[in-house]
């Protein structure tokens, strides 16, 4: 079998096709292609046109033409929300928003008001907050854009815009749902909640439909196929979230599982075997039966780095910074104490109703980059322990956390050693487009 797997990322698409060997799957071919997120209005915005997707997604195949033909499932991995709101040929009516965005504070504080946060966290596991809730979002489209809200068929995730673009079908799976304040995560039943929906006159038509994460809408188009050089028209599998399928790459399947992804966020996920919910964190179901992925995200994380290499080291090259600074920044400040401290909401704080910001505090006129950066780095393991410390007591945690993203590398793994949660650290690459291609492999054998 030979499958497909596509990461649809915050700033970036990574596509693999891997083939199966037995059990193992091995990666014969794989594209990277970054693309510019919208981020203005003083940071409250943040979003990107869904055609810069297609656009990477079009190029990928190019580059992998010579492995295409015989394909034989694509599965999508992606950013959520990234919520996009589609006429019914699938056209997107506005850019796709982003899990960074802050522009829809009222519209959540409507949802918690009008619905009452126990229901929300009782049903729908997830606190409403502006950017990470989808209802939000739709609301601030609805109360800022009616033309626009008039004209749409249904709101989806990047999945669903991506699905629906491929194989002509409207579909979204529990992962990706989770975090709509319309979904019912806690019982994951592949059901809307209509009493929400219906609260803020929208009905389950105006959503796609609900299947698992290893299930398919359809085949890619002809038309696409034939553009793609995809010989075998292959089924489109749903997937899911991509840090959710970081998690299944990786094996967390057991209740107290961790890992740890760094991106353009960084997320800690831990396995849960029930839905613990709390206005403190995310939850989502997991594309595994009977369990739920705390999503504990910073905004920032990866993205704190860019932000430093460019205001503090902006002589310096990527490599440069990444490969030389930030370990020897790391290794001089691990051992030594400083008064300097950052507090890491540099794009706001998905767990709050207020617009929060980031702040270097202790600085004296002594205070260098390197110091300045390890307090970065330092204020970024903080944050996380918070969650692990607080999730530990309701299931007890593994010793191992495997590390993935870009944005990890072994400097910071030494960091998180000490000041995110003293335990073994595994670094582990590419898992998202790997979780999917393992959901396609899923699908393909349950169909023979």
């Amino acid at each position: 079998m030979k499958l497909f797997g596509v990461d649809v990322g915050t700033t970036g698409m990574k596509m693999g096709v891997y083939r199966t060997e037995g059990d193992s799957l091995n990666l014969v071919g794989q594209f990277s292609r970054e693309y510019e997120v919208n981020v203005y209005n003083n940071g409250l915005f943040g979003d990107i046109e869904q055609e810069k997707w297609q656009r990477a997604f079009a190029e990928g195949c190019r580059e992998l033409r010579d492995l295409m033909a015989d394909v034989d499932v694509i599965t999508l991995a992606g950013t959520t929300p990234g919520m996009s709101a589609m006429d019914r040929d699938g056209n997107a009516l506005y850019p796709a928003i982003l899990m960074l965005d802050q522009r829809s504070r009222v519209q959540a504080q409507r949802i918690i008001k009008t619905i009452g946060i126990k229901t929300l966290l009782e049903e729908t596991g997830n606190m409403p907050v502006a950017g990470g809730c989808s209802l939000a979002s739709i609301l601030w489209i609805k109360d800022n854009h009616p033309d626009i809200f008039d004209k749409v068929h249904k709101f989806g995730h990047t999945n669903t815009f991506m699905a629906r673009w491929l194989t002509g079908k409207f579909a979204i799976d529990p992962s990706s749902a989770s975090l709509m304040a319309l979904y019912n995560t806690v019982k994951n039943d592949l059901t809307w909640n209509e009493d929400i929906a219906g609260a803020f006159g929208l009905t389950p038509d105006h959503l796609p439909q609900l299947i698992p994460s290893h299930e398919s809408p359809g085949r890619v188009m002809s038309t696409l196929a034939s553009e793609f050089g995809l010989k075998k028209e292959p089924p489109v599998v749903i997937g899911g979230n991509d840090a959710v399928l970081a998690a299944y790459s990786l094996g967390i399947k057991d209740p107290g599982d961790v890992i740890n992804v760094n991106g353009t966020c960084e997320i800690t996920l831990v396995c849960l075997p029930k839905c613990y919910s709390s206005p403190k964190y995310n939850v989502r179901a997991h594309v595994l039966p009977d369990r739920w992925l705390t999503l504990y995200v910073m905004n920032a994380g990866g993205k704190a780095f860019e932000w430093f290499r460019s205001v503090f080291c902006s002589e310096m090259e990527a490599d440069e910074f990444y490969d030389s600074f930030v370990p020897k920044a790391v290794d001089t400040w691990l051992e030594r104490e400083s008064k300097v401290t950052y507090v890491p909401f540099l794009m706001g704080s998905r767990y709050s109703q207020e617009p929060l910001k980031a702040e270097f505090l202790g600085l004296t006129t002594e205070t260098s980059r390197e110091e300045l950066l390890t307090a970065l780095v330092r204020g970024l393991c903080e944050y996380q322990r918070e969650h692990l410390e607080e999730i530990g007591i309701k299931a007890p945690l593994d010793r191992v956390i495997p590390v993935t993203g870009g944005a990890a590398n072994p400097a910071l793994i030494r960091a998180k050693k000490k000041w995110m949660r003293n335990c073994d650290y595994i670094q582990e690459e590419q898992s998202s487009m790997r979780g999917a291609a393992m959901l396609g492999k899923k699908y393909l054998e349950e169909i023979q």
